[in-house]
């Protein structure tokens, strides 16, 4: 694992490892500081060689009626739109519980809070090598946990979320499939 020590120290190993970030931050993707907020975070790991990040991911699975939700797409906050297709889902923090994630995604990601809110089994763990949509050109290892999650009160259409924080992400639509 590397930990680079300074948003400079990133942008510097990006381009020694040839990984072309100057478009990053545009047209739904994220910007060189938001992977380092990442990093600060304890949200992404780097390995140095070969350039990879790492990420722990934790996947809701959420049902109503015979139907499974899938966020079909995100509105950027540059005004832009990125297609998604996938289960709500959210970074796992250092430390931070699989079932802790759960709810803390159900909150950010739904807006849903409460006792209501009932975080179920959770699978065993699948890997997944990748690029990143978020930061085109850089490799990607994903660890899966995928979580069954009863949330109490969705609407049974499509509906909207707003994002609550990111400032890269302004709202979700969601949909059931």
């Amino acid at each position: 694992m590397w930990v680079p020590d300074s948003l400079g120290q990133l942008r510097e190993w990006l381009e020694r490892s040839g990984i072309p970030h100057e478009s990053w931050g545009t047209d739904g993707t994220k910007s060189v500081r938001h992977l380092w907020d990442e990093i600060e975070a304890g949200e992404t790991t780097l390995d140095s060689e070969p350039p990879l990040r790492r990420v722990t991911v934790v996947t809701l699975r959420v049902r109503q009626g015979g139907k499974e939700l899938v966020e079909i797409a995100q509105l950027m906050a540059d005004g832009s739109w990125r297609p998604r297709n996938e289960a709500p889902a959210e970074k796992r923090k250092p430390g931070e519980e699989v079932s802790d994630t759960a709810r803390r995604c159900v909150a950010e990601e739904l807006g849903v809070e409460g006792p209501g809110v009932v975080v179920g089994s959770v699978s065993e763990r699948r890997l997944r090598r990748d690029s990143s949509p978020s930061y085109p050109g850089l490799a990607s290892e994903y660890v899966f946990h995928d979580v069954d999650v009863e949330v109490p009160g969705l609407s049974s259409w499509n509906f909207w979320t707003r994002e609550v924080g990111d400032g890269v992400v302004s709202a979700h639509l969601w949909a059931w499939r």
